[in-house]
């Protein structure tokens, strides 16, 4: 899996940040090397928390309601799952997800190939209006789809497949496709994860005695959206009282590993701004300054580099 980090404004260097120099505004203020990673940790950075239902209007709101209350930031850089360790039980769970047949996969191929990916959407919007009403007295047919897929596909592509393929049972039969997903021994509810995203994002604080959390990163537009309110909330926030940061690596032995304690705000300085148009790019500029973040080459975690933004 290749992973991408998202910025939707204007970024401050480019996404392969190692081969990168730092742009004029920022200074080199420590390289971590990742290889120093530890097992020893404070564990009750994760333990009894649960996932905040609170609303926040923007990143404002944050700032004020977090004061007071505790606040402190874990980020988990992911490695990438070692390739040999891919099929093992220990590492990911596999399950088997059933498969249209090869037939229907080949319907929407031509559909799609004679129509274009634009027109083909177009069109197949027109048929879901149009048998919408029809497919719901119909009890023959599952789905609207397999509908839509008996009244306009087959007509038009069925004696073509049936005639290119000879063993047609095989290409009726369903089929079967194993969905690997990797374990992230996180506490519950921290352990699911979102592998699109190079890194987590975890904003925590204490509710009536209790901690709670809400997730950010770059996997999601909703993702973006908690990240982007949140780093700029604690930002507000940490410059009237610091607000601790922790920094993990998720090995590609699927390890939890602690890094560095940070006493201020440092966080990733990806997708700061992104899906959270309540704030300008001007004012988050304004708003980086002075504050430490971090940056490392997304396809080659070899080492952290902590900068400050002058």
């Amino acid at each position: 899996m290749i992973y991408f980090a998202k910025r939707d404004r204007k970024p401050h260097f480019a996404l392969k940040f190692g081969t990168e120099k730092l742009p004029m505004t920022h200074n080199l203020v420590q390289t971590i090397d990742v290889d120093s990673a530890s097992d020893q940790y404070d564990h009750d950075l994760f333990d009894h928390i649960s996932w905040s239902q609170a609303s926040f209007s923007d990143h404002r709101a944050i700032a004020t309601s977090l004061q007071n209350k505790r606040p402190y930031t874990i980020t988990i850089l992911i490695e990438r799952l070692k390739e040999e360790l891919r099929n093992r039980k220990e590492y990911v769970q596999k399950t088997k997800v059933l498969v249209e047949s090869r037939y229907k996969e080949l319907l929407y191929d031509l559909f799609y190939e004679e129509f274009g990916q634009w027109d083909a959407n177009a069109r197949y919007a027109q048929w879901l209006d149009a048998y919408r009403t029809a497919w719901q007295k119909d009890d023959a047919h599952p789905s609207i789809d397999d509908y839509i897929l008996e009244k306009e596909l087959e007509p038009r592509y069925k004696q073509s497949i049936l005639a290119r393929y000879k063993n047609h049972a095989r290409l009726f039969k369903d089929r079967i496709r194993i969905d690997r997903e990797r374990y992230y021994r996180l506490p519950e509810p921290l352990h699911w994860f979102d592998w699109r995203c190079p890194y987590d994002n975890l904003f925590i604080w204490e509710e009536n005695g209790q901690k709670v959390a809400r997730r950010g990163g770059s996997g999601s537009s909703g993702a973006r959206e908690t990240n982007s309110m949140f780093i700029l909330g604690l930002l507000d926030l940490n410059k009237r009282a610091l607000v601790p940061s922790f920094l993990f690596v998720y090995t590609e032995m699927n390890e939890l590993k602690f890094l560095k304690r940070f006493d201020r705000l440092c966080v990733p300085l990806l997708d700061i701004g992104a899906n959270y148009p309540a704030c300008a790019y001007q004012q988050i500029e304004e708003m980086e300054q002075g504050e430490y973040f971090m940056k490392w080459d997304l396809w080659d975690l070899k080492h952290v580099e902590i900068i400050r933004h002058r």
